[in-house]
Protein backbone atom coordinates (compact mmCIF):
# COMPACT_ATOMS: atom_id res chain seq x y z
CA UNK A 1 0.00 0.00 0.00
CA UNK A 2 3.20 2.74 0.43
CA UNK A 3 4.40 1.75 -2.22
CA UNK A 4 1.17 2.84 -4.44
CA UNK A 5 1.03 5.50 -2.41
CA UNK A 6 4.22 6.58 -3.14
CA UNK A 7 3.51 6.03 -6.83
CA UNK A 8 0.35 7.96 -6.72
CA UNK A 9 2.11 10.91 -5.18
CA UNK A 10 4.96 10.69 -7.88
CA UNK A 11 2.02 10.73 -10.67
CA UNK A 12 0.57 13.85 -8.91
CA UNK A 13 3.70 15.63 -8.89
CA UNK A 14 4.53 15.30 -12.10
CA UNK A 15 1.26 16.37 -13.10
CA UNK A 16 1.44 19.00 -10.51
CA UNK A 17 4.96 20.19 -12.30
CA UNK A 18 4.15 19.76 -16.04
CA UNK A 19 0.64 21.95 -15.20
CA UNK A 20 3.23 24.52 -13.82
CA UNK A 21 5.78 24.16 -16.59
CA UNK A 22 2.68 24.76 -19.61
CA UNK A 23 1.72 28.06 -17.11
CA UNK A 24 5.36 28.99 -17.25
CA UNK A 25 5.09 28.42 -21.18
CA UNK A 26 1.63 30.52 -21.67
CA UNK A 27 2.62 33.11 -19.23
CA UNK A 28 6.14 33.83 -21.27
CA UNK A 29 4.23 33.17 -24.65
CA UNK A 30 1.68 35.95 -23.45
CA UNK A 31 4.78 38.33 -22.20
CA UNK A 32 6.44 37.89 -25.84
CA UNK A 33 3.49 38.18 -27.10
CA UNK A 34 2.23 41.54 -25.82
CA UNK A 35 5.57 43.34 -25.47
CA UNK A 36 6.37 42.47 -29.50
CA UNK A 37 3.45 43.57 -30.81
CA UNK A 38 3.63 46.39 -33.32
CA UNK A 39 0.99 48.44 -31.30
CA UNK A 40 0.75 49.66 -27.87
CA UNK A 41 -0.50 47.46 -25.32
CA UNK A 42 -0.96 47.79 -21.92
CA UNK A 43 -3.16 46.04 -18.81
CA UNK A 44 -4.88 48.74 -17.00
CA UNK A 45 -5.38 48.87 -13.10
CA UNK A 46 -9.14 49.99 -12.25
CA UNK A 47 -7.84 53.23 -10.83
CA UNK A 48 -5.92 54.12 -14.22
CA UNK A 49 -2.88 53.14 -13.42
CA UNK A 50 -0.95 51.36 -15.93
CA UNK A 51 -0.01 48.02 -14.61
CA UNK A 52 1.89 46.54 -17.49
CA UNK A 53 2.93 48.66 -21.04
CA UNK A 54 4.61 46.92 -23.51
CA UNK A 55 7.90 48.28 -25.69
CA UNK A 56 5.59 50.35 -29.15
CA UNK A 57 2.94 51.75 -26.28
CA UNK A 58 6.21 53.26 -24.34
CA UNK A 59 7.71 54.38 -27.72
CA UNK A 60 4.23 55.74 -29.62
CA UNK A 61 4.14 58.16 -26.06
CA UNK A 62 7.96 58.90 -25.51
CA UNK A 63 8.15 56.61 -22.03
CA UNK A 64 9.81 53.92 -21.28
CA UNK A 65 7.97 51.33 -19.70
CA UNK A 66 8.74 51.52 -16.37
CA UNK A 67 8.22 55.01 -16.46
CA UNK A 68 4.17 54.29 -17.74
CA UNK A 69 3.49 52.46 -14.82
CA UNK A 70 4.10 55.48 -12.42
CA UNK A 71 1.37 57.36 -14.56
CA UNK A 72 -2.31 57.06 -14.99
CA UNK A 73 -4.18 57.66 -18.30
CA UNK A 74 -6.05 60.15 -17.10
CA UNK A 75 -2.51 62.09 -16.68
CA UNK A 76 -1.80 62.05 -20.06
CA UNK A 77 -5.59 61.96 -22.26
CA UNK A 78 -6.42 65.16 -23.16
CA UNK A 79 -9.09 67.23 -21.10
CA UNK A 80 -11.65 67.54 -23.71
CA UNK A 81 -11.63 63.35 -24.32
CA UNK A 82 -11.57 62.47 -20.99
CA UNK A 83 -14.99 62.62 -19.63
CA UNK A 84 -15.95 60.34 -22.89
CA UNK A 85 -13.42 57.66 -21.44
CA UNK A 86 -14.18 57.81 -18.38
CA UNK A 87 -17.97 57.05 -18.84
CA UNK A 88 -17.23 54.23 -20.74
CA UNK A 89 -15.11 52.78 -18.62
CA UNK A 90 -17.71 53.36 -15.58
CA UNK A 91 -20.50 51.43 -18.12
CA UNK A 92 -17.97 48.36 -18.62
CA UNK A 93 -17.47 48.40 -14.39
CA UNK A 94 -21.03 48.39 -14.09
CA UNK A 95 -21.20 45.47 -16.72
CA UNK A 96 -23.74 47.68 -19.31
CA UNK A 97 -20.90 47.25 -21.95
CA UNK A 98 -18.14 44.40 -22.73
CA UNK A 99 -15.49 46.17 -24.37
CA UNK A 100 -15.49 49.59 -26.34
CA UNK A 101 -13.67 51.90 -28.69
CA UNK A 102 -13.15 55.14 -28.94
CA UNK A 103 -10.98 57.63 -31.08
CA UNK A 104 -9.37 60.17 -28.12
CA UNK A 105 -5.98 62.70 -28.10
CA UNK A 106 -3.03 61.38 -25.79
CA UNK A 107 -0.04 63.91 -25.00
CA UNK A 108 3.21 62.81 -25.62
CA UNK A 109 6.18 63.43 -22.55
CA UNK A 110 7.73 65.79 -24.52
CA UNK A 111 3.62 67.72 -24.78
CA UNK A 112 2.70 67.02 -28.19
CA UNK A 113 -0.82 65.91 -29.09
CA UNK A 114 -1.28 62.52 -30.88
CA UNK A 115 -4.23 60.68 -32.23
CA UNK A 116 -5.29 57.39 -31.20
CA UNK A 117 -7.74 54.25 -31.62
CA UNK A 118 -8.20 52.87 -28.25
CA UNK A 119 -9.88 49.12 -28.00
CA UNK A 120 -10.43 48.37 -24.32
CA UNK A 121 -12.07 45.51 -23.09
CA UNK A 122 -12.42 44.09 -19.46
CA UNK A 123 -10.48 40.87 -17.70
CA UNK A 124 -13.13 39.61 -14.95
CA UNK A 125 -11.58 36.24 -12.26
CA UNK A 126 -13.92 33.57 -11.53
CA UNK A 127 -16.82 34.90 -9.89
CA UNK A 128 -17.41 37.69 -12.29
CA UNK A 129 -15.52 40.49 -10.21
CA UNK A 130 -13.58 42.91 -12.43
CA UNK A 131 -9.28 43.10 -12.54
CA UNK A 132 -8.09 44.82 -14.92
CA UNK A 133 -8.15 46.03 -18.32
CA UNK A 134 -6.17 45.35 -21.08
CA UNK A 135 -6.17 48.28 -24.32
CA UNK A 136 -5.14 48.77 -27.22
CA UNK A 137 -3.82 51.75 -28.50
CA UNK A 138 -3.04 52.30 -32.55
CA UNK A 139 -1.68 55.74 -33.26
CA UNK A 140 -4.01 57.43 -36.20
CA UNK A 141 -2.26 61.00 -35.86
CA UNK A 142 -0.38 60.48 -39.41
CA UNK A 143 -3.72 58.97 -40.96
CA UNK A 144 -5.84 61.69 -39.47
CA UNK A 145 -3.47 64.02 -41.30
CA UNK A 146 -3.44 62.08 -44.67
CA UNK A 147 -7.32 62.52 -45.07
CA UNK A 148 -7.49 66.29 -43.83
CA UNK A 149 -4.93 66.91 -46.85
CA UNK A 150 -7.06 64.75 -48.95
CA UNK A 151 -10.39 66.27 -47.66
CA UNK A 152 -8.74 69.53 -48.51
CA UNK A 153 -7.63 68.46 -51.86
CA UNK A 154 -11.10 67.19 -52.64
CA UNK A 155 -12.77 70.22 -51.50
CA UNK A 156 -10.59 72.63 -53.77
CA UNK A 157 -11.08 70.10 -56.78
CA UNK A 158 -14.56 71.01 -56.34
CA UNK A 159 -14.36 74.28 -55.97
CA UNK A 160 -11.48 75.28 -58.60
CA UNK A 161 -11.27 78.63 -59.04
CA UNK A 162 -9.19 79.58 -62.48
CA UNK A 163 -7.81 83.03 -63.72
CA UNK A 164 -8.29 83.54 -66.90
CA UNK A 165 -7.13 87.26 -66.72
CA UNK A 166 -4.98 89.02 -64.38
CA UNK A 167 -8.03 90.49 -63.33
CA UNK A 168 -10.87 87.92 -64.13
CA UNK A 169 -11.54 84.64 -62.56
CA UNK A 170 -13.92 81.68 -63.14
CA UNK A 171 -15.44 79.37 -60.60
CA UNK A 172 -17.22 76.47 -62.33
CA UNK A 173 -19.23 74.48 -60.09
CA UNK A 174 -20.18 70.60 -61.13
CA UNK A 175 -22.36 68.32 -59.23
CA UNK A 176 -24.49 68.75 -56.44
CA UNK A 177 -24.01 71.76 -53.85
CA UNK A 178 -25.22 70.99 -50.29
CA UNK A 179 -24.38 73.68 -47.30
CA UNK A 180 -20.63 72.39 -46.82
CA UNK A 181 -19.69 72.40 -50.18
CA UNK A 182 -21.63 75.98 -51.05
CA UNK A 183 -19.64 77.18 -47.66
CA UNK A 184 -16.41 75.96 -49.63
CA UNK A 185 -17.62 77.93 -52.29
CA UNK A 186 -17.47 81.16 -50.27
CA UNK A 187 -14.51 80.80 -48.41
CA UNK A 188 -12.26 79.67 -51.66
CA UNK A 189 -13.73 82.58 -54.13
CA UNK A 190 -13.38 85.41 -51.07
CA UNK A 191 -9.71 84.34 -50.65
CA UNK A 192 -9.26 84.05 -54.37
CA UNK A 193 -10.45 87.57 -55.01
CA UNK A 194 -8.70 88.96 -51.97
CA UNK A 195 -5.56 87.28 -52.95
CA UNK A 196 -5.59 88.64 -56.44
CA UNK A 197 -7.17 91.97 -56.29
CA UNK A 198 -9.79 90.29 -58.80
CA UNK A 199 -12.35 92.25 -60.83
CA UNK A 200 -14.82 90.21 -61.78
CA UNK A 201 -15.87 86.89 -60.15
CA UNK A 202 -17.66 84.55 -62.83
CA UNK A 203 -19.43 81.91 -60.97
CA UNK A 204 -20.75 79.17 -63.37
CA UNK A 205 -23.45 76.76 -62.07
CA UNK A 206 -24.20 74.78 -65.95
CA UNK A 207 -22.78 71.68 -64.36
CA UNK A 208 -24.67 71.78 -61.00
CA UNK A 209 -27.25 68.57 -60.75
CA UNK A 210 -29.56 70.77 -59.32
CA UNK A 211 -30.11 74.70 -58.27
CA UNK A 212 -33.37 74.44 -55.05
CA UNK A 213 -33.62 76.71 -52.69
CA UNK A 214 -30.44 76.74 -50.59
CA UNK A 215 -28.50 76.58 -53.44
CA UNK A 216 -29.89 79.36 -54.92
CA UNK A 217 -29.56 81.37 -51.48
CA UNK A 218 -25.55 80.62 -50.96
CA UNK A 219 -25.01 82.18 -54.16
CA UNK A 220 -26.57 85.16 -53.29
CA UNK A 221 -24.57 84.94 -50.36
CA UNK A 222 -21.60 84.34 -52.34
CA UNK A 223 -22.28 87.23 -54.91
CA UNK A 224 -22.96 89.82 -51.48
CA UNK A 225 -20.33 88.86 -49.92
CA UNK A 226 -18.23 88.88 -53.21
CA UNK A 227 -19.50 92.63 -54.09
CA UNK A 228 -18.65 93.72 -50.42
CA UNK A 229 -14.85 93.37 -51.35
CA UNK A 230 -15.32 95.81 -54.49
CA UNK A 231 -15.70 92.44 -56.97
CA UNK A 232 -18.12 92.41 -60.10
CA UNK A 233 -20.00 89.16 -59.75
CA UNK A 234 -21.28 87.35 -63.15
CA UNK A 235 -23.28 84.19 -62.64
CA UNK A 236 -23.16 81.76 -65.54
CA UNK A 237 -25.17 79.12 -66.99
CA UNK A 238 -28.90 80.22 -65.97
CA UNK A 239 -30.87 78.09 -67.55
CA UNK A 240 -35.03 78.13 -67.42
CA UNK A 241 -34.83 75.40 -64.05
CA UNK A 242 -32.10 77.93 -62.51
CA UNK A 243 -34.44 81.27 -63.41
CA UNK A 244 -37.62 79.62 -61.72
CA UNK A 245 -36.07 78.60 -58.96
CA UNK A 246 -34.11 82.54 -58.19
CA UNK A 247 -37.52 84.04 -58.98
CA UNK A 248 -39.20 81.16 -56.99
CA UNK A 249 -37.53 81.95 -53.56
CA UNK A 250 -37.62 86.17 -54.33
CA UNK A 251 -33.77 86.18 -55.18
CA UNK A 252 -32.19 89.89 -55.24
CA UNK A 253 -30.56 89.32 -58.45
CA UNK A 254 -29.17 93.43 -58.07
CA UNK A 255 -25.77 93.89 -59.16
CA UNK A 256 -25.62 90.70 -60.63
CA UNK A 257 -24.49 90.15 -63.73
CA UNK A 258 -26.02 87.02 -65.25
CA UNK A 259 -25.74 85.05 -68.41
CA UNK A 260 -26.81 82.27 -69.84
CA UNK A 261 -23.54 80.40 -70.91
CA UNK A 262 -20.04 81.01 -69.72
CA UNK A 263 -18.85 82.13 -73.15
CA UNK A 264 -20.96 85.44 -72.83
CA UNK A 265 -19.98 85.25 -69.48
CA UNK A 266 -16.65 85.88 -70.09
CA UNK A 267 -17.01 88.69 -72.83
CA UNK A 268 -19.38 90.44 -70.00
CA UNK A 269 -16.48 90.27 -67.48
CA UNK A 270 -13.92 92.03 -69.86
CA UNK A 271 -16.35 94.76 -70.57
CA UNK A 272 -16.66 95.29 -66.72
CA UNK A 273 -13.00 95.56 -66.36
CA UNK A 274 -12.79 97.51 -69.83
CA UNK A 275 -16.07 100.18 -68.42
CA UNK A 276 -14.45 100.58 -64.59
CA UNK A 277 -10.85 100.85 -66.27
Amino acid sequence: MRTELERRIAELESKLEAAEHGQRLEAERFRLTVDGAPIGMALVGLDGTFIRVNHALGELLGYTPVELVKVRFQDITHPQDLQSDLDLVGRVLRGELARYELRKRYFRRDGAVIHAELHVSMVRDGRGEPLHFISQILDVTEKLRAEEALRARLAELSTPLIPIRDDVMVMPLIGAIDSERAEQVLTTLLAGVSKTGARVAIVDVTGVVAVNEQVASALLRVARAVRLLGTHMVLSGIGPEVARTLIAVGADLSGIVTCSNLQTAVARAAKLTRDSS
